[in-house]
């Protein structure tokens, strides 16, 4: 680690806002298969499920346009604990990307209000 303003181990960060209603238009035609069991279960056990897969698209989207290459939306997957913040769970081609481009992990962070849905991503050096 360094102590240097700007070698803050950030490689990279990218926001992505989605429409709560594609989400809900997903949900409604039953066109999920972006989204793992565990976030189609997490959504579905909440109030309003349309904000909570909206959040976990924009996230998808954001982590997708870093990684670029062969990475996949469904390579990546936001993952809970019982009361921690959410964190990205990265598989196949993702995991290489993130390691490719001198990363070791990712951070998220989500928020949604009635209509739409964020998430920040940042990817991290190792040691940060």
């Amino acid at each position: 680690m360094s102590d240097s303003p700007a070698d803050d181990g950030v490689v990279a960060s990218d926001v992505a806002i989605v429409e709560v209603e594609e989400a809900a238009r997903l949900l409604a035609a039953g066109d999920v298969g972006l989204f793992s069991e565990g976030e189609l279960r997490y959504a579905r056990e909440r109030v309003d499920p349309a904000r909570r897969l909206a959040a976990r698209l924009a996230a998808k989207r954001a982590a997708r346009s870093l990684l670029g290459g062969d990475a996949d939306e469904r390579e990546i997957e936001v993952v809970r604990g019982a009361y921690g913040p959410p964190a990205l769970r990265l598989s196949g081609a993702a995991g290489e990307r993130l390691r490719a481009l001198g990363a070791s992990r990712a951070l998220v962070s989500l928020t949604h209000e009635r209509s739409h849905a964020a998430a920040l991503v940042l990817l991290l050096r190792s040691g940060w």
